[in-house]
């Protein structure tokens, strides 16, 4: 989210020998090594990883000032093509989404790829559409902006969504939403939660595969200062306490009706416990639930009301019933390591995977 995926990677040789790996690693995804892995077909799904991630690091690479031939091989090395949007809105849709097509060019913050005929694979969907996270360079500006949009949930009406929504529904109405994949990793993964969300309210189930995706909500955040604010909380005059944020019924009552329909809805979260921004989800969906999902405080949060007296309306990415959860433990000694694009990259990754769900 605040850190893009090439900080402290892009110095000197760095990136060249960081391609060079992922490339060995990488080369003839589609026919190899998946054959061996398990019948289930969650876990079948789990080795579209390699793809997404790939698509994620082809998106990384074009939004820097590298040559164009070093930036495809990220995704013709998979048998991809990168689709240019004029290919895929009409003249009255381009001319519509103008606003937001002009920042898409400026900031490149997706792209929508088609999957080549030759060498197809079950584990290599028909259509993609990939989001790349903050990128700190010249574009780092609005990245930020919207990496402080979804601390205050309030990225719904970045420019970035509803052009991203618009041909996630398009791609899905013309081709099949069980053709289409989003993918994303931490500011990218949030939008595509986001969207897809969206789309799973409106029955348009599209399978979404999201890297590191931020947990890092002023709810969030206050439960993980709570117990320090227990600790203070008698020592402190009455009138300098936090007021709790007076309950709004409907708005509640909303939620819970969006959170019951999204039952037939389970991203892939791939999630390293050892990243503050995103291991929150670990937490989230592990947590055994006693109560009802009404009494449940784990799916809603009052602070999203208090919010929305300052900021105008929020709309959250994370209050969804159910996951497959995929948690890497691979350890790395820098802090910032653990959210890092390339944690995932290797197709023999060692990870704990299981599927969550927060409806008894």
């Amino acid at each position: 989210m605040v850190w893009g995926e090439r900080a402290g990677l892009d110095l000197g040789g760095a990136r060249g020998s960081l391609r060079s790996m992922i490339v060995g690693i990488c080369t003839g995804i589609p026919d190899h090594p998946y054959h061996s892995c398990t019948s289930d077909e969650r876990e079948k799904k789990i080795k579209k990883r390699a793809i997404h991630v790939r698509l994620l690091y082809g998106m990384y690479d074009r939004a820097q000032d590298i040559p164009e031939a070093e930036y495809q091989e990220w995704w013709t090395q998979v048998h991809y093509q990168l689709l240019p949007m004029d290919s895929i809105l009409t003249e009255d849709e381009l001319n519509l989404y103008a606003p937001e097509l002009e920042e898409e060019r400026e900031n490149q913050f997706f792209g929508v790829f088609l999957r080549k005929e030759e060498r197809p694979s079950a584990e290599a969907p028909v259509w993609v559409g990939a989001i790349r996270g903050t990128n700190l360079s010249a574009r780092a500006l609005a990245d930020l902006q919207n990496d402080a949009k979804i601390v205050l949930e309030r990225l719904n009406p970045s420019t970035l969504i509803p052009l991203l929504y618009y041909v996630v529904w398009r791609l899905g109405e013309l081709h099949g939403y069980c053709n289409v994949n989003v993918t994303g990793h931490s500011l990218g993964a949030a939008a595509g939660l986001l969207v897809c969300r969206r789309l799973a309210l409106e029955g348009c189930v599209v399978e979404g595969h999201f890297f590191n995706p931020p947990f890092i909500t002023l709810d969030s955040l206050a439960r993980t200062c709570a117990p320090c604010v227990r600790q203070n909380d008698a020592a402190m005059p009455a009138g300098n306490r936090v007021l709790p944020a007076v309950a709004d019924t409907d708005r509640r009552n909303r939620a819970l009706a969006e959170f019951m329909t999204l039952d037939n809805w389970s991203p892939y979260l791939y999630v390293n416990k050892h990243d503050f921004i995103s291991r929150e989800f670990v937490s989230h969906f592990k947590k055994a639930i006693h109560e009802t999902v009404d009494g449940n405080r784990r799916w809603y949060s009052s602070l999203t009301e208090l919010t929305q007296r300052f900021v105008g309306e929020t709309e959250s990415y994370h209050p969804f019933p159910s996951a497959h959860l995929v948690t890497s433990y691979k350890h790395r000694t820098r802090p910032i390591s653990a959210h890092m694009l390339w944690n995932w990259i290797d197709t023999h990754l060692k990870y704990d995977f299981k599927h969550f769900s927060l409806i008894p």
